[in-house]
């Protein structure tokens, strides 16, 4: 899983990328919270970025209000970011198990995966989920 995490980078196109690193950070913070209690060193170390460029960060994701932060710097997703974040992870999930199925190994599957889940038009993807969901992921 953290394979998967650590094989999206942060980059893009102007909106693209601002697109692409909201849904990074959203789907980091919902895996990282399926384990435990998240605070931005946690979401540094997994997504290899600083603790100041997670602080900024985490700060313009609370003014669009994908997340809110507690007394005790827990970072929590709100309604909106969990729907984009899983959402995203579905996406990422599909795409990698679509690209394994055809014979891609983990790793790269998981890093093609990354950029896929951001670029793919809702059309696309949906013929691809159904694609995989019956089996035909090998085709």
């Amino acid at each position: 899983m953290q394979e998967r995490v650590k094989a999206c980078g942060m980059a893009g196109g102007a909106d693209l990328k601002q697109k692409k690193s909201v849904e990074d950070y959203l789907k980091t913070i919902y895996i990282l919270s399926q384990k435990k209690d998240v605070h931005g060193a946690d979401i540094a170390k997994e997504i290899g970025v600083s603790r100041p460029t997670v602080c900024v960060s985490l700060k313009a994701l609370a003014e669009e209000g994908y997340i809110l932060m507690d007394d005790a710097h827990e970072v929590h997703l709100t309604e909106k970011g969990m729907q984009i974040a899983k959402e995203t992870y579905e996406r990422h999930d599909t795409f990698c198990r679509l690209l394994t199925g055809l014979g891609v190994d983990e790793k790269t599957a998981a890093s093609d995966a990354c950029e896929m889940e951001h670029a793919v038009s809702a059309e696309s993807y949906q013929a691809l989920k159904t694609l995989v969901a019956e089996g035909n992921g090998g085709i």
